[in-house]
């Protein structure tokens, strides 16, 4: 399907040409504007020359047929031009239609090709409103290839340049290719950055680096002060100055919904702990924070009945219950008495847009591996599962996400039963038939070396299980001839401990896990710990949950309301879906000495 072509960036000026004009045109701006003409005309004409001259009547030909919204004709026209015999400023015209018809047919490579062609170095000989239009265009195609650094550079390069009348369209188009952009990069571009980029750079990294809403506000108003004249600073980036009026607007009394009583009370304390220490974070530098009240929610036969009953004691906002049947009961009651953050997800859909779920899921940390896989180059994989719900669920979303990435599944195994895992593994690798063919190759050559190698059509594999059946897979690979297959598995196949005794042959084992136990690097990680050193294992991961929800709870309405929103969290990297849940996007590990530690940067970028 064609992408329709943003006629602000991507339409050229250029129109028609007569059929029947006396002689043909020497140069680009030399063509006729008459808009009688027909692309058939314009080819006619320019079957009618030969060399430059019809070369330039059948450029028009493809600008015509381009600005007719037929982006396959234009590049059927351009095909029958040598483009290496063109002048400078036609081999820039033809990048240029040749890059906007890729675009408009979603062939975004093809695009970036074209508009990164050596004619395009030397644009600055074509007048101004041909450079900015060719300049928007290399912007978008940018960001089209997920280059949002890079297309936010080219816009503010331009800015100055536009008329002041398409400068507001162009700052909140610079705002949304940096908010695509991940931290790192940010980060990476912020230390090289110079004059107004460096001023945008730094607005944007206010809302990644500062993870509390006050802080975020505190460190802007810094920033609006120190760039008055900024063009990012009158007006704001609309995602910016909805976090001016959040603040404005935030309550002033929640309410915590948990267990804190039964089997749930430690996981209920941690949570607790880790909303507390993020309130105490600010209060430490004298913002005031909103009045917290507990509510236990095991004495509620209704998860209703504590929501009233906050209503009525002035309560705001509720955050809670963690229990799934208490989520199953708010979720099936449609609008709220009060805004709530539950901290689990219900199984059934709803649409009541008072209610917002976050919790731990494991299809979060299968759709991450998906998107790992994929931007690591991989196209073909298999899953292992165990029979167990949540290796089912973690499952079903890996192969979801990873069909509609594009890649294929090759095979879905069941790894519960310790003596089939061997045969299991063998047949998936097909190494029976390697074997055999070895076995042949030995007899017919002699003592000619065949190894066995496991079949060519699987890059890797995805798996959701306990530690100890990742023990037994990953020497199972090794001993199939595939040690060095890739996997990439959630955080349920391995232990947190920092001897590494416990994951013993798991060494080069990929692992999706938040950022709070993956790289430390989260501000409160070390006052929490201090305080609480079980934070720092596997209950860690209910702390950090507790930290962002205290982080993003006042942010749900912005989240809503701009869906590009992404807020770096000690979970991972948060969204907010069109149903009201929080998606985290892991950050990745890799085994070594049996020690989870930051894996590599992915092997390649989507383009």
């Amino acid at each position: 399907m064609h992408r329709s072509l943003r006629l602000s960036t991507l339409a050229l000026t250029l129109t028609t040409v007569l059929a029947g004009c006396a002689s043909a045109p020497k140069s680009l701006d030399e063509l006729p504007r008459t808009p009688d003409a027909s692309v058939e005309e314009i080819l006619k004409s320019a079957d009618r020359y030969e060399g430059a001259e019809a070369n330039l009547l059948r450029l028009h030909a493809a600008q015509t047929a381009l600005n007719n919204g037929n982006p396959e004709q234009s590049g059927r026209i351009l095909q029958t031009i040598p483009q290496s015999d063109l002048p400078t400023d036609q081999q820039i015209r033809f990048n240029e239609l040749q890059a906007t018809g890729a675009l408009a047919l979603g062939d975004n490579a093809a695009a970036l090709r074209a508009i990164q062609h050596p004619s395009m170095r030397q644009l600055d000989i074509r007048p101004l409103p041909e450079q900015l239009r060719i300049q928007q265009l290399r912007a978008d195609i940018l960001e089209a290839n997920g280059k949002f650094i890079d297309a936010a550079q080219e816009r503010v390069y331009i800015h100055s340049l536009l008329d002041t009348s398409r400068q507001a369209a162009n700052s909140q188009a610079i705002w949304e290719s940096l908010s695509k952009a991940d931290t790192q990069s940010l980060q990476s571009a912020s230390a090289n950055a110079s004059g107004e980029f460096a001023g945008w750079l730094e607005l944007a990294l206010i809302t990644r680096k500062q993870r509390n809403l006050d802080l975020q506000i505190r460190s802007l108003m810094v920033w609006k002060e120190a760039n008055p004249n900024h063009p990012a600073a009158n007006p704001l980036p609309d995602a910016i100055q909805q976090i001016e009026a959040l603040q404005a607007s935030r309550p002033t009394h929640i309410g915590l919904l948990l267990p804190f009583n039964g089997p749930l009370a430690s996981a209920a304390q941690a949570l607790r702990d880790g909303f507390l220490a993020a309130q105490y974070q600010a209060q430490s530098q004298g913002i005031d924070q909103p009045q917290v009240t507990l509510y236990d929610s095991t004495q509620y036969a209704s998860a209703l009945d504590a929501l009233n009953q906050a209503k009525q004691e002035g309560v705001q906002w509720m955050i809670g219950p963690l229990e799934k049947d208490k989520v199953a009961q708010l979720a099936g009651v449609g609008e709220l008495p009060l805004p709530t953050l539950v901290l689990n997800y219900a199984e059934q859909a709803t649409s009541a847009s008072s209610i917002y779920q976050f919790g731990l899921a494991p299809e979060d940390e299968a759709r991450s591996a998906a998107i790992r896989a994929w931007e690591d180059g991989k196209r073909r994989m298999a899953t292992l599962s165990t029979r167990d719900d949540w290796s089912q669920r973690a499952n079903r979303a890996f192969v979801s996400e990873w069909e509609r990435l594009g890649g294929t599944i090759i095979g879905q195994e069941l790894v519960d039963q310790p003596a089939a895992v061997a045969n299991q593994m063998g047949d998936l690798l097909k190494i029976k038939q390697s074997e055999n063919r070895a076995n042949r190759i030995k007899r017919l050559l002699g003592n000619v070396l065949a190894q066995p190698t496991p079949r060519q059509d699987l890059d890797a594999l995805f798996l959701a299980a306990t530690p100890l059946q990742a023990r037994q897979i990953k020497p199972t690979l090794a001993f199939q001839y595939a040690a060095e297959l890739p996997v990439y598995a959630t955080s349920h196949s391995y232990q947190i401990d920092p001897t590494g005794a416990q994951n013993t042959d798991l060494d080069g084992l990929l692992i999706a896990e938040i950022p709070w136990l993956l790289d430390h690097s989260d501000p409160l990680y070390s006052d929490v710990t201090g305080n609480w050193p079980q934070a720092s294992g596997a209950i860690g991961r209910l702390y950090a949950m507790g930290v962002d929800t205290q982080r993003i709870f006042s942010r749900l309405p912005q989240m809503r309301q701009y869906p590009d929103t992404r807020i770096e969290g000690a979970t991972g990297e948060l969204s907010l879906d069109d149903s009201g849940r929080i998606q985290r996007n892991l950050s990745w590990g890799q085994i070594r000495d049996g020690i989870l530690q930051p894996a590599a940067p992915s092997d390649s970028s989507p383009l």
